[in-house]
């Protein structure tokens, strides 16, 4: 890690740290404790962390060397542009459609992306479909904009906007993607029928036989609190997904969202439709179709978060973008990665590991 990257990481550990010093009563005897191991006091009330299991939990210290596991092609990946311009060539059937890209305030045309160069271009596909509108560098739902027209009122994530508005609001600021706002698979959409309700599939790649495997994979759900997104920092819901049958644990909240949601539910709390047992159709298929994925860009990116909307009770999926950061804080919220070997092998090769602290040198 860079030394500019470095006192970045440091930056934002001091942020996060300070706010989570706000948000819970914590003794400072605990939170030196956790310090000591590498943890920010935030995961307290979210890991079970214990003398006896701390050993197993992939810590914020570690988490913040993850992404240079898949330098120096880390920025194609955190590119959703480059990313699609990259993968788009083998696995364009699994991308969705982008209908524009805004650089430096216009629309632009961009080769091997057909009918996305201008501003009218979109309005003629939200005839037939709503859009997404996201900036082209940008994690965890910031800033994600649906786009619609409803009965000829053109809105903005729900909200009427006029053609000049909408058309300022989408050239100003960050450079973005327009791209199709992707139907999901009805057991998601009777959940949470307000949010496109993503799965996120962490891969790795096995340093000994070049083959990639998940490590986990959660299924993240909107709220009230999150909006049309699903992002559990923004109020979503996550629940784990058995890796063998597709079925769902309960979703747990995040404690330090600002969110009316709180612990574990068996059911979405708007909806009341059961989360915990519920099964995603067609599960190994879809996971096969992202290993294979993974695998095909093992060799620039070994380690990739994966977000994915099931399209379908077929088994069809859209790959959203890949996270090169991707072991968030609800992916071990469901317990430790460090307890599967593989996944400790696999980060004990990339550096990743404090290896004083886990007794490893």
């Amino acid at each position: 890690m860079g030394l500019r990257a470095l006192l970045e990481s440091t930056r934002s550990a001091l942020e996060t740290e300070i706010r989570g010093v706000d948000q819970s009563d914590l003794t400072w005897e605990r939170r030196l404790w956790l310090y000591r191991h590498g943890f920010l006091s935030t995961k307290d009330a979210v890991w079970d962390l214990t003398p006896g299991t701390v050993a197993q939990y992939l810590s914020d210290v570690e988490y913040r060397r993850v992404r240079g596991i898949d330098d120096p092609y880390t920025e194609a990946l955190a590119n959703k542009l480059l990313f699609h311009l990259l993968v788009s060539p083998t696995h364009d059937y699994l991308l969705p459609d982008i209908y524009g890209v805004v650089m430096d305030g216009t629309f632009v045309d961009v080769p091997g992306i057909s009918e996305a160069g201008s501003f009218e271009q979109l309005l003629e596909r939200l005839a037939d479909a709503p859009a997404i509108a996201k900036p082209i560098q940008a994690a965890r739902g910031d800033e994600i904009q649906r786009i619609d027209r409803l009965d000829g009122q053109l809105g903005l994530d729900g909200r009427p906007i006029e053609r000049t508005a909408l058309s300022e609001t989408l050239t100003g600021g960050r450079d973005r993607l327009l791209i199709e706002h992707v139907s999901q698979a009805e057991y998601a959409a009777r959940i949470a029928p307000d949010s496109t309700n993503t799965i996120r599939l962490l891969t790795m790649t096995d340093p000994e036989t070049g083959e990639p495997f998940v490590a986990r994979a959660v299924h993240r759900f909107g709220t009230p609190s999150s909006g049309h997104i699903d992002n559990w920092e923004a109020g979503g819901l996550s629940a784990e997904i058995d890796l063998d049958t597709g079925t769902l644990s309960r979703a747990v909240a995040n404690p330090h969202s600002d969110t009316v949601v709180e612990g574990w539910n068996d059911s979405h709390p708007e909806t009341g439709t059961r989360i915990a047992d519920c099964t995603v159709p067609e599960w190994e298929r879809i996971s096969a179709s992202v290993r294979e994925l993974a695998g095909a860009y093992a060799r620039l990116w070994p380690h990739v978060g994966w977000d994915i909307v099931v399209r379908d009770d077929a088994g069809s999926i859209t790959v959203l973008e890949g996270d090169p950061q991707s072991a968030d804080a609800d992916i071990q919220a469901h317990g430790p990665l460090l307890a599967d070997d593989r996944v400790r092998r696999f980060y004990r090769h990339h550096g990743v590991l404090s290896s004083e602290r886990r007794g490893l040198a």
